[in-house]
């Protein structure tokens, strides 16, 4: 009998023992055939939905215009719940701040310092490179890339391929630190925006290169349409307080039409990184700004004047040209009507300058990073999370769950007749629930939004999600200005140095941008000659710059 049972136990257990290594040998259930044993995730499986529910904790800086109903909160939302729902995935918040005067860099630099627990899943803006640089190097988090590849669905794994270079600000010896957090492709590069009342009025052309666009500015500023004296007409209304390279109101592309793009690195004639705002070009750019200055054609305070700033002469009916991106006939422009009512602005491709150039900056493809703790104990829950995302709603489709929206009542509601209501039409409030996701944003294909503009600029009736969101948040005028924006797509230069600050910049940058910008001043409004820039090259190289050169060429050299 003991020898019968022992042959039976014996049995059993080599049958435990086969299923064992079976399942360790098994394929995970997304399809792809790939192991799902992660180091930390040693035993986890990628699912679609967990039963019970795994834990995903992280932190939250709160913009400060984030709205809320239904006495929610950013800890507990209907995002939250969904999550839960949904996916079996409970977000639990370690802490969150509302983010003025930098209170999220703030909280977490404190974290870092002080040994706190960090959260399995953090997400931070690019806008800090350098607290995203410290975080990155803090040894808080793990290599993320080997997770991406394994667990990504192929939609989120194409949208990554639009612009590898988005990884390069996460890449350590190698190896992915940080998954990018895409953002919609071209929403800050830029083209003019010009009255078209007073060309026509004028019985003139848009102007397609810059002796057109000097001949423009004349007339708008000497023979105003309108019957405006030339001191009250700003015929091109730009600023450059800080910089020279902004969201509105933007003098770089002057510099561009002469094949330089300042306050970035750019791809030199010898392959290496150079900055702009040191390349022959600039000089030409700044020549022509103080021809411009002395006509009065740009605005007499420009060197004090911000994006907005730069805004109120266009908005008040007294500005020609405002330089800025596709959308803004929905912001600021649809208000120059409420002063002046012929008003008809119209958007038109960057002027050329002499030999033929134009030129301008890039908006990156990413606006934050997603970092994974190195002791996260389901590192491919985040991945269930995001595919889902990629796949239901940062495109959705014609007939689609979510083709009208994604929470009933707060980005869209529906009327007692079934019609479907948006923005201020939904009762209590339009609430932008991107806000509530564990990832900026939910999810975001960088070139689907601008493939949905062109649609309805060539006259289709908007049909898919995003396509009525544009129909329905968007300025009239914005297909329109997007199919201007994509005939010239390729002009646009993307700052080619997304690497952690160097050891020189720490030191010398400050300093190296306080002279430039100095030096363009004097220079624009004619208190030092042209030769200026020549000395503030030299100046630049011989205080840190070229240092930094050779500094950023060796990150460079390491993520090519």
């Amino acid at each position: 009998m003991i020898s019968a049972y022992k042959k039976q136990l014996l049995l059993v257990l080599s049958l435990i023992l086969v299923v064992g290594l079976l399942a360790a040998c098994g394929k995970d259930n997304t399809g792809t055939g790939e192991s799902t044993n992660t180091g930390a995730s040693t035993g986890n499986e990628y699912k679609e939905k967990y039963d019970p529910p795994v834990t995903l904790t992280t932190v939250w800086g709160v913009a400060p215009e984030v709205k809320y109903k239904n006495g929610e909160t950013i800890e507990n939302n209907v995002a939250t719940k969904w999550a839960k729902e949904q996916l079996g995935i409970e977000i639990k918040s370690l802490w969150s701040v509302t983010d003025t005067n930098n209170a999220l860099a703030t909280k977490l630099r404190l974290a870092m310092s002080s040994g706190q627990d960090m959260p399995d899943v953090l997400v931070v803006g690019n806008n800090d490179p350098q607290l995203v640089a410290d975080l990155v190097d803090s040894g808080y988090f793990r290599e993320a890339g080997d997770l991406f590849d394994q667990y990504a669905n192929d939609t989120w794994k194409k949208a990554m391929e639009l612009d590898p270079n988005v990884w390069n600000p996460y890449i350590r010896d190698g190896k992915k630190m940080g998954i990018p957090v895409l953002d919609y492709a071209y929403n800050n590069d830029y083209l003019l925006w010009i009255r078209q009342d007073w060309l026509d009025k004028l019985n003139m052309k848009a102007p397609t290169t810059i002796a057109e666009l000097e001949t423009v500015m004349e007339a708008f500023k000497n023979n105003n349409p309108d019957g405006l004296t030339p001191d009250k007409v700003t015929p091109l209304s730009i600023g450059f307080k800080t910089k020279l390279s902004s969201w509105m109101g933007d003098p770089s592309w002057i510099f561009g039409a002469y094949g330089a793009m300042p306050e970035q690195w750019n791809v030199g004639t010898d392959g290496n990184l150079e900055y702009g705002s040191i390349n022959t070009g600039m000089k030409q750019g700044l020549e022509k700004l103080s021809e411009w200055s002395k006509k009065g054609f740009i605005p007499k305070e420009a060197a004090l004047w911000d994006e907005n700033k730069t805004a109120e002469p266009a908005v008040a009916g007294t500005a020609g040209i405002i330089p800025g991106p596709y959308w803004m006939s929905g912001w600021p422009l649809v208000d120059t009507a409420k002063n002046v009512p012929t008003a008809k602005w119209t958007p038109i491709a960057l002027p050329k300058g002499p030999d033929g150039k134009a030129t301008s900056h890039g908006t990156p493809f990413s606006s934050a990073v997603i970092l994974i703790n190195k002791d996260i104990k389901h590192p491919e829950a985040l991945f269930t999370y995001e595919n889902w995302m990629f796949d239901n709603f940062a495109n959705p489709a014609k007939g689609s769950p979510l083709e009208v929206g994604m929470f009933k009542g707060y980005d869209y509601d529906v009327d007692a007749n079934g019609n479907t209501l948006y923005q201020d039409d939904i009762p209590g409030g339009y609430i932008n629930i991107v806000r509530y996701f564990l990832v900026r944003d939910g999810a975001r294909i960088p070139d689907a939004q601008m493939t949905a503009l062109l649609a309805l600029a060539d006259g289709k009736e908007p049909e898919t999600k995003l396509e009525k969101d544009i129909a329905n948040s968007f300025g009239k005028q914005t297909p329109e200005a997007a199919k201007v924006l994509m005939s010239q797509k390729d002009v646009a230069l993307m700052n080619m140095f997304t690497g952690p600050t160097t050891p020189t910049m720490k030191s010398k940058m400050d300093y190296l941008k306080k002279i430039e910008l100095q030096t363009f001043n004097e220079i624009i409004y004619g208190t030092k000659p042209i030769d200026a820039f020549d000395t503030f090259v030299a100046s630049w190289n011989k205080s840190g710059g070229e240092q930094i050169t050779k500094e950023v060429n060796e990150w460079y050299a390491s993520v090519k």
